[in-house]
């Protein structure tokens, strides 16, 4: 007999919320209690608005919960806060049904040769996960700002609701891509193919004018023949205060160039010249300087981080982002804007509790956090005018529609081929979002001696294959003649390519290895796994 999945736009079966003044416990029976978050569950033909309303105190949290018999159900997948890694963090996988397992903005479950999504569309005003168990679905929304409630001063719609079925015969691969697109109203994708390389996985920061010629000139040669104009992207390094500051390792502004580079212009005029196209890292948070005490979010020894709500930090942000683009950067990629927020240095506090260090609350307190950070987004975007944008460490679900360019993984490596494994590689199973969110981007395939040549340009073809940026880290000079026309040949696919190739074992893996044309006639297979004889036990991102 065939089972039905529940479907959630209907009347949700219990909705508990939390305000500032609600108990801590505030899903325990004893504390069940008519909503003291007030609400409206819009039910529309596809989709259902949930708008949230002032309610006397500062709102936390509300959670609808459906009801439904999903005993056949044998496993879910769930999206990511920001970037995904299978390395013993935040792997995206398939498990099998756990009740307490936080599913972050959307969530696929598979039973009985088909598969249900569940989510909501990009662009929310809170942080909304998913969690399922054999007897229904919970969707549960952090409203807070920062560590405590949001004091709404108009009616906000905090996420729209949208679901979607497997047709019968239908790939769960197909199925997720239908899902995403319906997820994303209005998507921003790049100009033109993105590729060519990234210089952080092979130089580490150690960069100057000079190199960047070098580098430039070897990308020419690896993308002999392409239509469109390589990128050539600056990482960390470039700017007046990288490395150490007394009492504390720092990568952060002020945004001005250091001695090795003088005027960024000339390093541009270098790029240029040589037929690419400029692309530059930057940390627009992180900072030292005289700040304004209200603009300071966390502070440690000299180092200030900006509170994102800020009209002083905008203001900032947007003129930092416009100096880089008028200094004739052609992409821009920002970084550590999520921990920088959660100034912990790691983001689970601000996603499952809501919770920052010191318990801290943002200048503007009558937004979400969600709010917070979309503005902080948009502001870049403005700043970066025509620029492509690449977020790195950012929320997908609020950056989409507003960058065009998403790291979805975390950190590859010139240092072991497994950290690109755990990161690159697993990352691509967010594939279905290239397109219909953003352009994917899985990283960088590092090319330096100490990791095999072979795997990180199957890692690249894979990239070009499937539409996905195309970027590596090339050591000068580490290629043969032989790696050279292969990688010329992976570029050249990257700039023409039109028929993205899918997973094929979408389904039922964490580290995709089968890759199928469109039209199912081609296939093309990798062994991720044969380098180390398997996964590597002993590792370290030094070593």
């Amino acid at each position: 007999m065939s089972k039905e999945f529940l479907s959630v736009l209907r009347t949700p079966d219990r909705v508990l919320g939390a305000t500032d003044d609600s108990p801590f416990r505030f899903e325990e029976r004893e504390n069940w209690c008519e909503s003291p978050v007030k609400y409206e569950y819009i039910i529309e033909e596809k989709s259902a608005k949930v708008v949230v309303y002032p309610s006397g105190s500062p709102v936390k949290f509300l959670k609808l919960r459906f009801n439904g018999d999903h005993y056949f159900v044998e496993k879910a997948l769930g999206d990511q806060w920001e970037r995904s890694c299978s390395g013993g963090k935040i792997p995206h996988e398939w498990k099998s049904l756990t009740p307490n397992r936080v599913m972050p903005w959307y969530t696929c479950l598979i039973g009985d040769n088909r598969a249900a999504f569940y989510g909501v569309k990009t662009g929310p005003d809170c942080l909304a996960f998913w969690m399922a168990d054999t007897h229904g679905v919970t969707l549960f929304l952090n409203l807070q700002n920062g560590s405590r409630g949001t004091d709404l001063k108009e009616p906000i719609v905090a996420c729209e609701v949208v679901e979607y079925f497997s047709a019968e015969g239908e790939s769960v691969y197909h199925a997720a891509q239908k899902f995403t697109k319906m997820m994303c109203d209005n998507p921003v994708m790049p100009k033109t193919p993105v590729f060519g390389v990234n210089n952080w996985y092979w130089a580490y920061g150690h960069i100057s004018r000079e190199t960047i010629q070098v580098e430039t000139k070897q990308l020419m040669e690896m993308t002999d023949g392409t239509k469109n104009k390589p990128y050539m992207i600056l990482d960390d390094g470039w700017q007046i205060n990288r490395g150490f500051v007394p009492g504390a390792a720092f990568n952060g502004g002020p945004w001005v160039t250091n001695e090795k580079f003088g005027d960024m212009r000339n390093t541009v005029e270098d790029v240029v010249k040589a037929g690419a196209k400029p692309g530059i890292w930057f940390r627009p948070l992180l900072t030292i300087g005289d700040i304004p005490a209200e603009a300071a979010f966390f502070k440690e020894s000299c180092k200030v981080t900006l509170d994102p709500s800020h009209p002083f930090t905008l203001e900032r942000v947007f003129e930092d982002t416009k100096r880089l683009r008028d200094w004739g950067f052609d992409l821009i990629k920002h970084d550590f804007t999520t921990i920088d927020i959660s100034g912990s240095g790691s983001t689970f506090g601000l996603f499952y509790n809501g919770g920052l260090n010191g318990g801290r609350q943002f200048y503007d307190r009558t937004k979400t956090t969600a709010t917070i950070v979309k503005e902080l987004y948009k502001t870049i975007a403005r700043g970066a005018g025509d620029a492509e944008v690449i977020g790195c460490n950012v929320m997908g679900h609020l950056s989409a529609g507003i960058h065009s360019i998403q790291r979805v993984g975390d950190d590859t490596s010139g240092r072991y081929w497994e950290m690109t494994v755990n990161n690159g590689i697993n990352s691509m199973m967010r594939l279905p979002q290239n397109g219909n969110f953003f352009m994917v981007d899985p990283d960088c395939a590092a090319f330096t001696e100490r990791v095999n040549p072979k795997l990180n340009l199957d890692f690249l073809e894979v990239c070009a294959l499937t539409g996905m940026t195309t970027l590596a880290s090339v050591t000068p000079g580490i290629l043969t003649e032989k790696q050279m026309a292969r990688i010329n040949e992976i570029y050249r696919l990257a700039d023409s390519n039109t028929e993205f190739y899918e997973i094929s074992d979408y389904d039922r893996v964490t580290i995709p290895e089968k890759f199928v044309s469109p039209d199912g006639t081609k296939v093309k297979e990798y062994d991720w796994m044969d380098e180390y004889g398997g996964a590597r036990y002993v590792m370290s991102w030094e070593n």
